[in-house]
């Protein structure tokens, strides 16, 4: 059984929180990425309780955020902002240790399945920065399109 086929996908808990602190404190994730590795079980676990709230308290976005488990492991995870009806944004952070194995491709899967089947999501946008080659092949196995660019910057979008 290949690593992708043992690949799920489960809402964050705060019971998450240990195994997505070891797999995010990698710096080579964050060098793309705004922020850095987490200092602490307590800031990983803050956060996972802070986002498991679904959104800011104006009502206007849900937030969703799933653990990437390959079996009994934590490896990262997905998100995704609903911003509109049939519309989000999705992310995805994994450890390096899973770089180039699927997992990745599979998790975003997963995540896009249970958007479409649970919240009638419909159109898909991501981002990624110029120099995140790695990621900009993932948007197009997953059949994203660019849309746009800019000196930082790609935005990519795909229906489902």
């Amino acid at each position: 059984m290949s690593e992708t086929d043992r690949t799920r996908i489960e809402r964050q808990r705060p019971d998450h929180s240990e195994g997505l602190f070891a797999a995010l404190r990698d710096p080579r994730i964050y060098k793309f990425l705004d922020d850095a590795p987490p200092k602490s079980l307590d800031e990983v676990r803050n956060r996972v309780i802070r986002l498991m709230a679904g959104g800011p308290p104006d009502g206007s976005e849900l937030w969703l955020n799933w653990s990437v488990f390959v079996g009994d492991t934590i490896f990262g995870f997905t998100q995704a902002t609903i911003e509109q009806e049939g519309r989000a944004s999705i992310a995805y952070v994994l450890s390096p240790s899973v770089w180039g194995t699927g997992v990745a491709q599979r998790a975003a899967e997963l995540t896009f399945d249970v958007l479409a089947r649970s919240h009638g999501i419909k159109s898909l946008m991501a981002d990624t920065e110029v120099g995140n080659l790695h990621s900009q092949a993932l948007l197009d196995r997953l059949g994203f399109h660019e849309q746009r660019r800019d000196a930082v910057e790609i935005f990519y979008a795909r229906q489902l």
